[in-house]
């Protein structure tokens, strides 16, 4: 798991510790002009990490996965236990248990991979298991919006995976970005308003320092122009 404290505010607290001035262990003033506002800013910063943190636990790209191929096999009325395996399985497991299991070898340093370097192990993995998934799902011949939500997911990560070896691009961004745009072809243009989830997602990462604000705002624009190409072409083909 990621924090980020603003450092100025925990050193101080820190000092203020070794100072004792601040009861660490009941969280109250000692002594000191100003130690109240202090130690009130500190919470704050201490919870709204905490608060970015679970969002960006929440809105995994591989989790956010799991909720678009869900909402578009009950809205196409196919959510047959053989379609929702595979969607499951390959759009959202076997990615994520690629990323753990090269975490716990040591491969990548946790389980956001967030050093830039770290990348290309996992997203050749996902991207195996993306096309995988799209075979299967075109050989059950699933509805072609969801055979092409897993093509997406296929191509987006190649061109995440190729921009990341230059410089980091936000994957988060990514994974809302590219499956509302698939809703929307899909559902209608109702579904922009899941664009929304951008807002407290970017927070979050912006929050924990683990993307600027262009790397964010270029994985989500890179991803709607590259999706909403590719989707042309996988409607038409499949």
């Amino acid at each position: 798991m990621v924090f980020s404290f603003r450092r100025a505010p925990v050193n101080r607290y820190l000092s203020a510790r070794a100072r004792g001035t601040v009861d660490s262990t009941h969280m109250k003033l000692r002594k000191g002009p100003g130690s109240y506002t202090f130690l009130m800013q500190t919470g704050v910063w201490m919870i709204s990490t905490r608060i970015a943190s679970i969002t960006t636990h929440i809105s995994n790209p591989a989790l956010v996965a799991a909720y678009t191929f869900i909402l578009l096999l009950y809205t196409q009325n196919v959510a047959s236990p053989a379609f929702v395996g595979i969607v499951l399985a390959f759009g959202t497991f076997i990615p994520l248990l690629i990323i753990y299991l090269l975490s716990k070898r040591g491969f990548v340093s946790d389980l956001f991979v967030t050093h830039r370097e770290e990348r290309a192990k996992p997203f050749v993995g996902a991207v195996a298991s993306y096309v995988v998934g799209s075979l299967a799902l075109w050989l059950l011949r699933a509805p072609k919006i969801v055979t092409a939500l897993m093509l997406c997911y296929a191509v987006n990560t190649v061109i995440m995976m190729l921009i990341t070896r230059r410089w980091k691009i936000s994957v988060h961004a990514s994974g809302i970005a590219g499956p509302t745009t698939v809703l929307i072809r899909g559902l209608g243009a109702w579904a922009i308003i899941f664009f929304a989830f951008l807002v407290p997602v970017g927070w979050a990462r912006l929050r924990l320092r683990a993307h600027t604000p262009t790397q964010f705002l270029a994985g989500a624009l890179v991803t709607i122009a590259a999706t909403w190409a590719g989707l042309a072409i996988y409607l038409a083909v499949l």
